[in-house]
C-alpha cells in the first residue's frame, strides 16, 4: 500500500479539500448528517469566527496517491490557557479512514505543530473549542446526531487510542420522550412548586431579545465556572451566538427562571434542525436554500436539542435548584409538545455532574449516547524562532 504524507492545508484549495473530506468518508454511511458546508468554511474563518480572536489553528490533510484520507486540526487558545490548563494544546476536526497509519501520521502532524508552540498535553477533539462540537462518538450509534452534535464510526476510538490517547471525560447525551407524563414523584416535585409561586418561569421577551439572551449567558458564565473544561465566551462569542439562535429559536423555545427580579435559570431548547438538512449533502446552492428556508417555515419538528441550561450556582445541589429544573424543563415541554416535538436531547452532560443528571434521571431522561475527550502528554520540544507564537 503506498505512503500516507500529511501536509497543512493553507492553501485555499486544500482547504476546500479539508473541508469535502468528510461528505466524501461519510456519504450513504450509517446516521451521519451532512453538515452544512458553508457552516464548516466559517468555522475554520479567521475572518468569521472570532475564537481566532484568542486563538490560532492548523489544519491537516492526509493523502494517499493524492487522494484525501484523513484529517485533523491543531489549536492553540489563550483564554483555554488561563481558564484551563496552561500549556495545553487542542486537536479537532478528526476524520479518518479506518487505519492506523493514517490516524497515527495525523497525530503525529498536529502534535509536532503543537509542542513546536510549547504545549506540553494535547486535549480533544475539541472542533475548534469546548463551546463547539466535543469528544468522539464512543456509545449510542443507534440514532442520527441532534443539531450541533458529531456522529462518528466506532472505529475512531480505537484510532485515537492505539496513537497514546486515554479518555480524560465523558460527556453524555440524554434523551427524554416530553410525551410521556411525569412519574409520580416528579409531578409532585413539580406542582409543589408551582403551588409555591415564587419561581415564576417564562419566555424571554422579544422586544428584549438581546438583554435578556446576555443576561441568560451571565448566569450561564457564573453556574459553569467551575465546571470541568470551561472557557467563558468573549463578547464578539457572544454576539455570534445570539445571531445564530435568533434563526431558529422560532421554532424552539428560551425560557428564563426568575425570583423576584433575579434571573435563577434559563433553559435554550432548539428544533432538531438536522431532520430537514439530511438530504442537502450540505449544500445550499443553487436550490438548497429555498428548500431549507421553506422547511424552517412548515416543517413539523419531531424532535428537539437542548444545548443550554443553567441554574444559578447559590441553588444548585439544593431542593430549590431541583425545582427551578423541573419547572424549566416542565415549561420547555408545554411549549414543545403542542408544536409535534416528542423527543429532547438533552446535551452534553458531563459526567461527573452528579446533581444535573440525577435531575434529568428524575424528569425521565435516560442516557443515550456518549462522547469522549481524550488526552496525552506532549514530548517538550525548542521552540524555534520561525514558529508563530500567540
Amino acid at each position: 500500500m503506498p505512503a500516507v504524507v500529511v501536509r497543512e492545508a493553507s492553501a485555499r484549495r486544500d482547504v476546500e479539500r479539508f473541508v469535502r473530506y468528510p461528505y466524501d468518508l461519510h456519504r450513504g454511511q450509517g446516521r451521519w448528517v451532512p453538515p452544512l458546508r458553508s457552516e464548516v468554511r466559517d468555522l475554520l474563518s479567521p475572518r468569521r469566527n472570532p475564537y481566532f480572536d484568542h486563538a490560532e489553528a492548523a489544519f491537516f490533510l492526509a493523502e494517499r496517491d493524492g487522494q484525501s484520507v484523513g484529517r485533523v486540526s491543531a489549536q492553540v487558545c489563550q483564554l483555554a490557557q488561563r481558564h484551563q490548563c496552561p500549556d495545553t494544546g487542542h486537536f479537532g476536526l478528526f476524520e479518518c479512514e479506518n487505519h492506523e497509519e493514517t490516524a497515527h501520521a495525523l497525530v503525529a502532524a498536529a502534535e509536532g505543530w503543537l509542542t513546536r508552540r510549547g504545549m506540553k498535553r494535547v486535549l480533544g477533539p475539541l472542533s475548534l473549542s469546548i463551546n463547539d462540537e466535543v469528544g468522539v462518538l464512543v456509545d449510542g450509534f443507534h440514532r442520527p446526531p441532534s443539531i450541533m452534535m458529531g456522529h462518528h464510526p466506532p472505529y475512531y476510538d480505537s484510532l485515537l487510542t492505539s496513537a497514546g490517547f486515554e479518555k480524560e471525560m465523558d460527556v453524555y447525551a440524554y434523551w427524554l420522550d416530553i410525551s410521556r407524563p411525569y412519574t409520580r414523584g416528579v409531578q409532585r416535585v413539580v406542582e409543589r412548586a408551582k403551588r409555591a409561586n415564587d419561581v415564576h418561569v417564562r419566555p424571554i421577551a422579544k422586544q428584549r431579545y438581546q438583554e435578556e439572551v446576555r443576561q441568560a449567558l451571565a448566569l450561564f458564565r457564573e453556574a459553569w465556572s467551575e465546571n470541568w473544561g470551561y472557557v467563558p465566551p468573549t463578547e464578539a462569542e457572544v454576539a455570534l451566538l445570539t445571531r445564530s439562535l435568533a434563526r431558529v429559536l422560532a421554532r424552539g423555545a428560551f425560557m428564563l427562571a426568575t425570583i423576584g427580579d433575579e434571573v435563577v435559570g434559563f433553559i435554550v431548547a432548539l428544533p432538531d434542525i438536522n431532520e430537514i438538512t439530511a438530504d442537502l449533502d450540505g449544500r445550499l446552492f443553487p436550490t438548497g436554500w429555498y428548500r431549507l428556508l421553506w422547511r424552517l417555515k412548515t416543517a413539523r419538528f419531531k424532535s428537539a436539542r437542548v444545548p443550554l441550561m443553567g441554574i444559578s450556582k447559590r441553588y444548585q445541589t439544593t431542593l430549590k435548584g431541583a425545582e427551578i429544573a423541573l419547572l424549566l424543563i416542565d415549561r420547555c415541554r408545554e411549549s414543545l409538545l403542542p408544536r409535534g416535538v416528542q423527543h429532547c436531547e438533552m446535551s452534553w452532560i458531563l459526567e461527573n455532574n452528579g446533581p444535573m443528571r440525577s435531575i434529568l434521571e428524575a424528569s425521565g431522561s435516560s442516557r443515550d449516547k456518549t462522547y469522549r475527550v481524550y488526552s496525552k502528554p506532549l514530548a517538550v520540544a525548542e521552540v524555534g524562532a520561525n514558529d508563530r507564537q500567540l
